[in-house]
């Protein structure tokens, strides 16, 4: 599992070009361990998207999914605007990398 994981970031770096260039997307963040460093060659990526608050998540979501390429083990958490100040979110969003 890990060789196959480890050779997924420049297939993450398309993903999130064309996800950003789509214009479902207000801004992309990279969260977890691969933000903040401590990542493994196993490690998944984490990505937090956030819409507009009159967007449908789960369209979104769906989007998102149908985008990746070579199955790129990846986490999505897609939050409209108004949510992403929500404490519950700050832990998640405490070492977040803007993609776009």
């Amino acid at each position: 599992m890990a060789r196959r994981v480890e050779g997924y970031g420049k297939a993450f770096e398309e993903l999130t070009r064309e996800l950003c260039a789509s214009g479902l997307v207000e801004e992309a963040y990279l969260v977890g361990s691969r933000a903040r460093g401590d990542w493994t060659t196993s490690s998944d990526f984490d990505l937090v998207v956030v819409i507009a608050d009159d967007a449908d998540p789960i369209d979104v979501a769906t989007r998102v999914r149908l985008m990746r390429r070579e199955s790129i083990p990846l986490d999505a958490v897609v939050l409209r605007r108004s949510e992403l100040g929500d404490p519950v979110y700050a832990e998640m969003m405490r070492y977040a990398k803007r993609v776009c």
